[in-house]
């Protein structure tokens, strides 16, 4: 192979996009990843709202991608899904996520009984499905919504690297809903 052709080829391996690189790893298992919360000493709570950055990280040996990373939910205590409604529901970034590396997205919610009349659920895992599992944590945080209408929960754009790099906090409108006087 002549020069020419070697300086073309790096070029084109330089020059790959995020999502093709990530395409051409192995996804992230779930053995390998965990996930943590992280309410930032309190930033995301008011007076009827609470929220949490979700951290999640490769603990893995090597890169991995986020190609295929599904979308997160809630589980009560018998592993049974609980239906929420996603505002901005995210889609994962398609990027390689280095051995150690990180992925950080804000969660917002209605954490106080203020609808007339309300309903609150405590949901006991968080849960994120991977192609290969699925990675779960405890999520001990009461949702609030309308009587007969699930929780509606806001999700931040995934960014790359540790809570708040980045990001912000997002407003939270209020669902459609009488409150409390």
């Amino acid at each position: 192979m002549n020069r020419h052709h070697a300086a073309l080829l790096a070029a084109m391996l330089v020059g790959l996009s995020a999502h093709a690189q990530a395409r051409a790893l192995s996804a992230c298992t779930a053995r390998h990843m965990t996930m943590t919360l992280d309410d930032g000493q309190g930033a995301f709570n008011g007076m009827m709202h609470s929220g949490t950055w979700l951290v999640l990280r490769n603990k893995g040996a090597r890169a991995c991608s986020l190609a295929s990373m599904g979308s997160l939910s809630f589980e009560d205590g018998r592993n049974h899904s609980i239906p929420v409604t996603w505002q901005q529901a995210v889609p994962p970034p398609a990027i390689a996520l280095p051995a150690g590396g990180e992925v950080t997205t804000a969660l917002r919610w209605v954490s106080g009984d203020v609808f007339d009349p309300g309903t609150c659920i405590t949901p006991a895992t968080l849960v994120l499905t991977l192609r290969h599992g699925r990675v779960r944590h405890a999520f001990a945080h009461a949702l609030c919504a309308p009587a007969q209408r699930p929780p509606m929960l806001e999700q931040q754009p995934w960014t790359v690297g540790p809570p708040g790099q980045g990001q912000a906090h997002g407003s939270f409108p209020e669902p459609e809903a009488h409150p409390h006087s």
